[in-house]
Parts: structure tokens; C-alpha cells; sequence
């Protein structure tokens, strides 16, 4: 049987340190994938999703398990992102190129004729760019939403805000993202 999350932290608490590897185990490729896809920078990611379980061994003890901890997880990644941007932004303008998004499943089919695959290329391209377009809060959510697959309930603990303003948020970015779309004329 496989043990809860919250089972693991509790062991880990009490200074179990293979309870802990299992969690990192469990959730390293999320954390790793969420981080990336918000700060575009595979290194920079790596030192993060590090420093992100860093913090949950460092504060196991303030871990309450009330709180879901996959939700309590995300909000330590959250956090470390945006100190990562608020850095970056102080040290030099913020470029999110090199980010491979793909919200919209536009994957190449190996069936795809050329120019079909060259235009949903295009397409995951254009994506992509409204995306990086989108300011810092709606990317997030987009992130979180269309990637790492949360629930909006496991969002709005993460982000520490309300159900509705998760909603709202993940509308509004959405919106957003298909006037760009419109604007580039994407069929």
C-alpha cells in the first residue's frame, strides 16, 4: 500500500529521511516541469526544484497536515519563482523565448504531411509567445492549469487566493491568450 503524502511528512518529521526521498521522488518531475516551464531556464530550474525541497525538509515541522501537501508543495515552488523573476527583472530584462509550451496539444503527429505539421508548428509557436505575453500571475495559473494539471481547488491553496479569483484569473488569461491569437490571424 502506498503511503500518503501526509504519512510520509509526518515520518519525516521524526527524521525518517527515506520518507522524505520518496516524496522527492514522488513529485521531482512536477515541481521540476512547473518551475521550467515558468522560468524558461533549465539550470535555473534545477537549482530551484533543489531548493524548493531544501525548504520543505528545512520547515517539515511547520507542515501541518490539515493543508493537502501536494497544494503546500506548489505554493514553496510558487514563491521560489517569483523571487527567481523579481531578481531576474532587477539584474535584466526578463526573457522567456526558449519556453516550450504547448497548451494547446499541438504536438507534431508522425501521420502529418509537411505542411501540416509546419502549420501546427506555427501555431505552438504563436502559443507559446501569448503565453510568455501574459502577465506574471496568469502565466502562473496557466502553468499550473494546463501542465501540471491542478485542479483549480489545489491552485487557489497554492497561490494562497480564493476559488473565484483562480477562475478569474484562468479566464482572463485565457481570453488574452486568444486575442493574441486573433491578432497574429491564427486560423
Amino acid at each position: 500500500m502506498r503511503a500518503s503524502d501526509e504519512d510520509l511528512m509526518k515520518s519525516c518529521s521524526e527524521g525518517d529521511m527515506r520518507a522524505f526521498e520518496l516524496i522527492v521522488l514522488r513529485y521531482k518531475d512536477a515541481i521540476f516541469n512547473f518551475i521550467y516551464h515558468f522560468v524558461a531556464d533549465y539550470h535555473r530550474a534545477q537549482d530551484i526544484s533543489q531548493e524548493t525541497f531544501l525548504r520543505v525538509l528545512k520547515n517539515v515541522d511547520r507542515y501541518r497536515s490539515r493543508n493537502k501537501f501536494k497544494t503546500w508543495l506548489y505554493r514553496i515552488a510558487v514563491n521560489l519563482c517569483k523571487n527567481e523573476l523579481r531578481d531576474r527583472t532587477r539584474h535584466k530584462a526578463l526573457s522567456l523565448d526558449n519556453v516550450d509550451l504547448d497548451i494547446m496539444n499541438l504536438s507534431q503527429d508522425h501521420y502529418t504531411s509537411p505542411d501540416k505539421a509546419y502549420e501546427k508548428e506555427e501555431i505552438r509557436r504563436l502559443v507559446e509567445n501569448a503565453v510568455n505575453s501574459l502577465p506574471e500571475d496568469q502565466r502562473m495559473i496557466i502553468i499550473m492549469r494546463e501542465y501540471q494539471d491542478l485542479s483549480y481547488e489545489e491552485i487557489a491553496s497554492a497561490l494562497n487566493c480564493s476559488l473565484g479569483a483562480v477562475k478569474s484569473r484562468i479566464y482572463r488569461a485565457r481570453q488574452n491568450i486568444k486575442k493574441m491569437l486573433v491578432e497574429a490571424k491564427v486560423p
